[in-house]
């Protein structure tokens, strides 16, 4: 009597989904990229190196000590919070006026033009940008200069040489450098609304401010918070136009925390304080973050 083998049935293997692998790329370089260096920045804002032997210490908060008692970081941390600000709000209220215009029932072509025109400063490199101003803020070659002259004014013209000045003129600069990207973006949100509900607004007798009021503005609240928050993270570590232009003078009353991180890495070699005013700077972003999210869930 012949015995017939008994097999026990295979499971199926598991097979990973092909979502991952097209997810993967974007996650190794976000670890890579984003999450190791921030692991590292807090790591090394805890000890201290020694120049004479090499060696370093673990110091815990000793660096967070010494830079917030540092009146230079103090100055940095608020004119970096003014500029941001202050950017950011012109950025929004102006992207969002123009946009409103160029989303107005007028001439295709003239609006084309403008909207090319108005993207012209966006298009530049905040270096160009930043020697621009350069320029334009010299008193002997500067035309705002030469105009003043001419009708006969004694003050000299020089706003980024003045420290009650500097960083209102570095305000105004990169207000006038980025609104056109948040203008862009506020206009494509503004076009996909229904034009309908502005129609039956002014068949009910609404003027344009109360349609801008009732309609416009509840429908475009949570871009314009994502635009903000985009606008006062990114603004808050802004680098290039303020380091070519003023390098954080005179007299530091344009230095903000990332001139300061730099002058602390590149000048005084002093990496581990360096890394605690980055770490201070991601924390500050950080909370600006939870609180827009914040806001946003509530409402």
């Amino acid at each position: 009597m012949t015995t017939i083998p008994i097999t026990q049935p295979q499971r199926p293997r598991r097979r990973i989904s092909p979502g991952y692998w097209f997810v993967a790329p974007a996650v190794i370089l976000i670890i890579l990229l984003a999450i190791y260096p921030s692991l590292r920045v807090m790591q090394m804002s805890m000890f201290s190196l020694n120049r004479r032997t090499g060696e370093t210490a673990f110091v815990g908060a000793e660096n967070y000590t010494r830079i917030f008692s540092d009146p230079v970081f103090r100055k940095a941390f608020r004119q970096a919070l003014i500029f941001a600000t202050f950017s950011s709000i012109g950025h929004i209220v102006l992207g969002f006026i123009i946009a409103n215009l160029f989303n107005a029932p007028l001439n295709r072509k003239f609006i084309g033009a403008c909207r090319a025109l108005f993207l012209l400063p966006w298009a530049l490199s905040p270096i160009v940008v930043a020697m621009i101003a350069q320029l334009w803020a010299y008193p002997l070659i500067s035309p705002i200069a030469k105009i003043l002259a001419v009708l006969g004014s004694q003050v000299e013209f020089a706003p980024l040489a003045r420290p009650s000045t500097a960083l209102l003129t570095l305000t105004i600069i990169n207000i006038w450098q980025f609104t056109p990207f948040y203008m862009l973006m506020i206009l494509a949100g503004l076009q996909s609304m229904d034009p309908e509900w502005h129609d039956a607004a002014k068949v009910d007798g609404a003027s344009a401010l109360q349609r801008t009021r009732y309609i416009t503005l509840p429908y475009s609240r949570d871009m314009l918070l994502t635009l903000s928050l985009f606008d006062l993270v990114t603004t808050m570590a802004y680098f290039d136009l303020i380091w070519v232009t003023t390098q954080g003078g005179p007299v530091r009353s344009t230095e903000v925390l990332a001139t300061y991180i730099y002058r602390l890495a590149f000048g005084t070699m002093d990496w581990n304080r360096a890394s605690a005013v980055g770490v201070v700077l991601l924390t500050l972003c950080i909370c600006i973050t939870a609180i827009v999210v914040f806001q946003m869930q509530r409402e």
